[in-house]
């Protein structure tokens, strides 16, 4: 056998040996078990990213959200993201409107909410938008705005919630 091989294999096997000697020859008493630390882990049954409504009049929901995932690579990426509907909406969910660069997805609005009328965005996601209407809510990806090749590559419903692939490159 090589030195090499059989020195490594000792090492591997006293390392933890020692190790574990070191830990015991401590004459500290056995510290409590530290409490949870909150996380900020993702949750799938929470949207990750979040819309503060601006209510024009009526009864509106203080936000509402998407999960957005990318998958970037050289000179671009790939994003989908799926609009939660299910706390504010009832079913169904349609598509509306489907075009290359704009998708529109629509929901009749909780009873709750039903007098909602305002909308929902941000800077940073300026692609998305709610509007609340008529008893309804709408949700807008538009992709006409901005620099470079932004093209929506799949868009469809899956467990009554409306989502987009899209992808954007220089």
């Amino acid at each position: 056998m090589k030195p090499q091989f059989i020195f490594c294999s000792l090492l591997g096997l006293i390392t933890p040996l020692v190790i574990g000697c070191n830990s015991l020859s401590n004459n500290q008493p056995p510290s409590a078990p530290s409490s949870p630390q909150p996380s900020n882990a993702f949750s799938p049954d929470l949207p990750d990213v979040s819309f503060t409504v601006q209510t024009d009049s009526g009864n509106c929901p203080a936000t509402v959200g998407v999960w957005e995932f990318m998958l970037g690579f050289e000179g671009g990426a790939d994003h989908t993201v799926v609009a939660d509907f299910s706390p504010v909406a009832q079913l169904p969910v349609e598509m509306v409107q489907s075009e290359d660069r704009r998708v529109v997805y629509e929901a009749p609005l909780q009873p709750e909410y039903s007098t909602c009328t305002g909308v929902a965005q941000s800077a940073e996601f300026s692609m998305y938008t709610f509007r609340f209407t008529e008893g309804k809510i709408q949700f807008t990806v538009d992709l006409t705005q901005g620099d470079g090749y932004r093209n929506i590559r799949y868009a469809d419903i899956s467990a009554n919630r409306p989502y987009v692939h899209w992808r954007a490159t220089n």
